[in-house]
């Protein structure tokens, strides 16, 4: 075989292996399950996602304004909420925390407002979304398989996300780690309990919490599905960002903790369950004034 031969099937490999699979199935579920998902994929938004995608990558737009491009070709604005003495801190260690509506768009929106300021910034998610590789770098990835590989790859995460605290760059993280859930599909929405790692994140040296909270929710064909079945859930993610497309986003913008705010608390539970009703509430601690209508 010959070099031109090898370098153009290294160049294809490259290739294909840096394109967006498109798809929520993933190794959580059995193959049964992620062929449903796949299936219904395919009739409830994912084509149109695709093709919005395939076209930015063909405008050959800046890496760093992805997140931006992708709000815009989403057709979603934000509104961000705020005091006017608020703003997103230029440097330093920062912690981003929010809770988690509507899942994928979380993710977007939070991410295109930090890029506008600063690129020192890691988004911890699903392993599912790092796909695209205008930001794969910028992805910290959770892998909820039950297997040892997975086991690595989350402990690889939660170090590289204090490094990235201890290095004076943004960590944001949805403590839930899941999409906010209705008890009852005609319910409010809320977070699952929060886990225990964003405690640890936010008190790392010198790290100051910036909290946000998304308004709204899934749809409830959305909340219905995902209380039958995790399958149903995952494959109707396509729809539910098709469902935001051509909408705003409201996002309140709760005031940053300093170290010193937080540094009495030294239960792990209690500073957990303390910056969640900060975020949903803009109150849980008598030294914090916050409004919990910003403006």
């Amino acid at each position: 075989m010959n070099a031109s031969l090898i370098k153009l099937i290294m160049e294809q490999t490259l290739e294909n292996s840096a394109k967006p699979i498109f798809s929520f199935a993933n190794g959580e579920l059995n193959p049964f399950q992620n062929g449903i998902i796949r299936q219904l994929e395919r009739v409830t938004g994912q084509p149109k996602i695709k093709r919005l995608y395939l076209d930015y990558v063909d405008a050959n737009r800046p890496d760093e304004l992805f997140w931006s491009d992708a709000l815009d070709r989403l057709g979603i604005t934000i509104n961000l909420k705020k005091s006017t003495s608020q703003n997103i801190p230029k440097n330093g260690p920062l912690l981003i925390i929010s809770n988690h509506p509507f899942g994928v768009v979380d993710g977007i929106a939070l991410c295109a407002l930090i890029s506008q300021i600063r690129q020192d910034y890691k988004l911890i998610t699903h392993r599912v979304l790092r796909q695209a590789p205008a930001v794969m770098d910028k992805i910290l990835p959770i892998d909820f398989d039950e297997t040892d590989e997975a086991l690595k790859t989350n402990l690889e995460t939660r170090r590289l996300a204090v490094n990235e605290l201890l290095n004076g760059g943004v960590v944001i993280i949805f403590p839930s780690g899941a999409i906010s859930r209705a008890k009852r599909f005609v319910d409010k929405a809320v977070d699952p309990i929060w886990k225990k790692f964003v405690a640890k994140l936010a008190t790392q040296p010198e790290t100051q919490v910036l909290p946000f909270f998304i308004e709204g929710q899934n749809t409830p064909v959305f909340q219905f599905a995902i209380h039958c079945s995790q399958t149903l859930g995952y494959s109707l993610m396509f729809r539910e960002i098709c469902k935001r497309m051509y909408r705003p986003v409201n996002i309140q913008m709760r005031p940053i903790l300093t170290n010193q705010m937080i540094a009495d608390i030294s239960d792990r539970n209690k500073l957990v369950d303390t910056l969640r009703n900060i975020t949903y509430f803009g109150k849980g601690m008598e030294s914090v004034n916050v409004n919990n209508s910003l403006k």
